[in-house]
Parts: structure tokens; C-alpha cells; sequence
């Protein structure tokens, strides 16, 4: 207790010093517990954002003939049917789900509200990829794609836009001049990662075949399909599942399987892969460690002016008996406090700002810090050392004093 209470004199009697020291201090424990939470954050956010869109999903489209595989005078543009679709079906074998959509934007009215949204057309194959909860009513069934029904699932910003918080099924609806049958509402996906075209929210579903029917693409077979949806059966055969199904297409289109200009590929799994967030967490944990580790440096050079101000007392408690273990033993303490004091200071700091952000109603896409506790086993861990070697190096320079030179010089 005497060495503790000895270190908050310390403090006091250096001012302006001690306090630059102590901040120090508690801003590298904060940064280590806070940023190395935001970190785990952030990594869980980015993985729920490609989450929404679907799980283990995977994407194929058409393009254009690449250059390198066919003069430019035929460098056409592609276009996958429904039939296609249905073939590689029956064909995948490493996929778990094919699907298809096709997809347009057009006038939608419900009675003096008018907008334009995103109308994709939907197969059950592509609605269990996408595996996205219904609130109310339900989703885009088998029926209503064999018999081209005109019925239709709303994303939960559109039907915000058109009902507010009135229910929305069983209400009609016109698009694009056409009436349909509103029979079910999605769950709010709010931000999402790795999507084409409009987020989901702001998305109408009505079966494909009625989309077809409806609007069909002039000049091309009435059933072109905008995009291949595929559900990987394991994330670790990303590769082999798209190069079978980029196989089986391209042999159906007529081109090179790898023509990545003719048949354009995209995968959630692949997309997060390359995502450097473990290097990112790594290098946020090194840069709050590395700030509390430079402020050791000023505990240390505390320490060290101590000692030289303290070399008379330090003296006279050799002359009297006090062994050198016990003189290393009170530095060690009177640093550990110091330490001590910053770190716990720096954590709690942490801890409220980290709740701080949690009561702060953040767009979903900014991560919140969460309490970590490695983060503060290591915020605790750089500490010790830290106290170790800044309390080291002065307690053992302290406890060489000579006591007869101290006291005589002193004299």
C-alpha cells in the first residue's frame, strides 16, 4: 500500500507530465479493447450483409462474346431462356438449387401512389436460394408460376411506400398498367452485400411466367432470363460449382466455358473471401498495441527521472538493511499502479463508448464495437508487459545505488 500510495504522489508531484503520461496510457488501452471490437464487428456485419442475398449463393449472366474467342464483327450479345435454366438443372450435380429471374423496372400504382421499382420475376428454385422470410401472407408458389398468375410478393420498403402501416395483402395493385393480387409481404433485409440491381426491400416478386407474358424482350425469345441463381451444396467447391455449371451453359449458348466475357460469374462465397478482413483485424489489433506499447515509453522515462531524484532515500534505505530485492519490488509496484490506473481507466473508457454506440441508432452497415473479452485479455496482457519492462529497467537501476557514494555525495 506505502509503494501505491507512493506512486500517486509520483503523479501528483509531476503535473502536466504525469498526466500526458496517463493518457497515453488510457488511450492505448482503449484503442486495443475498442478497435479490436470493432474489428469482430465488422467482420460479422460484412458476412449477414452477403447473408441477405442469399445463402451460399452464386450468380450466372450472359454477355458478350469476348474478343479473344471471336473476331469483333461477331461478338454478339448472349441470352439464356428458361429453358436453359431447366436444363442445367437437371444436369448440376454439385449445386444444391438452379434457378432463374428476370427482372425490370416499371411504373407501379396503388391508388394515388405511383413509383417506379424493380418487378423481378420468380421461380420457387430461385425463392429457396434466396431463402428470404415472409412476413405476412405468402410467398411465389408453384401454382402461380403454371398458370401465369398475376400475383405478387412486396419487398418491405415498397409496401412501406404504398400501404405504410396498413396491411398490404390482399390488396391490388397496378404495374406497368396491369392489375395484380398482392399475396404476401418479405421481412425488412435492410443493407445487403453483393446485390444486383435494387436491394431486396425495394423489390416486387410475381412469377416469372407471368413476367414473361407481360413483358416479354423484343427481338429475343419471349422467356430470356436475366439471371441464374445457384446455392452452393458446400462453401469449399465454389470453383467446381461454377465451372460445372458455367460448362453446362456454355454448351448449351455455343461458346467457350471460358469465356468469362460470355458467361459472367459472381459468388457471395468467393466475393467474402476476398475481403481482407482477418488481415484488417490484425492490423487494428497492431496498431492499438503498438500505442500502448510507445506509452510505456513514457512510464518509463518517468521512472528513470525518479530514480535520479530519488537516489538519496534510496540510499539511506540500503544503508539500513533494505536488500536490493526490496527496493526492485517497490518500483515494480509503484509502476504497476501507474499502469494500473491508465489501463483500468482506458477499458472503462472503452466500454462506454462501445455502449455509447450501441444506444446510437447507426445505418446497418456501420459496425458497433462489441465487448470483447480477447480484446481486453490482450489490452491486459500488453499492460503487464509494459508495467514490466518500464518498471524493469528503472527498479533495477535502482536497486545498484551505492549507499555509501549516495550518502557522502549527498553530505
Amino acid at each position: 500500500m506505502d509503494s501505491a500510495r507512493q506512486a500517486l504522489r509520483l503523479l501528483r508531484a509531476y503535473g502536466l507530465r504525469s498526466v500526458l503520461t496517463l493518457f497515453g496510457l488510457v488511450w492505448g488501452t482503449a484503442s486495443v479493447v475498442f478497435l479490436v471490437g470493432w474489428g469482430e464487428s465488422l467482420e460479422e456485419v460484412v458476412d449477414r450483409g452477403f447473408e441477405k442475398a442469399g445463402r451460399d449463393l452464386g450468380q450466372l449472366s450472359a454477355g458478350t462474346i469476348g474478343e479473344e474467342f471471336t473476331p469483333s464483327t461477331d461478338r454478339r450479345q448472349l441470352l439464356i431462356s428458361w429453358q436453359d435454366v431447366a436444363a442445367i438443372r437437371r444436369q448440376a450435380r454439385l449445386a444444391r438449387a438452379v434457378g432463374a429471374e428476370t427482372r425490370r423496372y416499371l411504373p407501379v400504382t396503388a391508388g394515388s401512389l405511383s413509383f417506379h421499382r424493380e418487378v423481378r420475376g420468380v421461380e420457387p428454385e430461385g425463392l429457396r436460394i434466396r431463402a428470404i422470410p415472409v412476413a405476412q401472407g405468402r410467398t411465389i408458389r408453384p401454382g402461380d408460376v403454371g398458370e401465369r398468375r398475376p400475383v405478387a410478393v412486396l419487398g418491405f420498403e415498397v409496401a412501406e411506400d404504398l400501404y405504410g402501416a396498413r396491411p398490404a395483402v390482399g390488396r391490388r395493385l397496378r404495374i406497368d398498367g396491369r392489375f395484380f393480387e398482392v399475396v404476401g409481404r418479405l421481412e425488412r433485409m435492410g443493407a445487403q452485400f453483393g446485390q444486383d440491381g435494387e436491394p431486396i426491400d425495394d423489390q416486387i416478386w410475381i412469377p416469372i411466367t407471368t413476367h414473361f407474358a407481360s413483358w416479354p424482350t423484343p427481338g429475343t425469345e419471349p422467356n430470356a432470363v436475366s439471371t441464374v441463381l445457384y446455392r452452393l451444396s458446400r462453401s469449399s467447391a465454389v470453383d467446381a460449382t461454377e465451372d460445372e455449371l458455367r460448362r453446362l451453359l456454355a454448351e448449351r449458348l455455343g461458346v467457350d466455358p471460358k469465356d468469362e466475357e460470355a458467361i459472367v460469374g459472381w459468388s457471395a462465397s468467393r466475393t467474402l473471401a476476398q475481403i481482407p478482413l482477418g488481415e484488417l483485424r490484425g492490423i487494428l489489433a497492431l496498431l492499438s498495441v503498438t500505442t500502448l506499447a510507445i506509452s510505456g515509453i513514457g512510464v518509463l522515462n518517468l521512472m528513470l527521472d525518479t530514480v535520479r531524484q530519488r537516489r538519496r532515500e534510496i540510499g539511506l534505505r540500503l544503508a539500513v538493511g533494505a536488500r536490493p530485492l526490496d527496493v526492485v519490488v517497490q518500483f515494480l509496484i509503484e509502476t504497476a499502479t501507474i499502469v494500473a490506473l491508465g489501463g483500468l481507466l482506458g477499458i472503462a473508457i472503452a466500454l462506454a463508448l462501445i455502449l455509447a454506440f450501441a444506444a446510437v441508432d447507426l445505418p446497418e452497415i456501420i459496425p458497433v464495437p462489441r465487448v470483447s473479452v480477447p480484446a481486453i485479455a490482450l489490452a491486459l496482457g500488453v499492460m503487464s508487459a509494459v508495467g514490466l519492462i518500464a518498471g524493469g529497467i528503472p527498479a533495477l537501476r535502482a536497486a545498484r545505488v551505492d549507499p555509501a557514494s549516495t550518502l557522502r555525495s549527498d553530505g
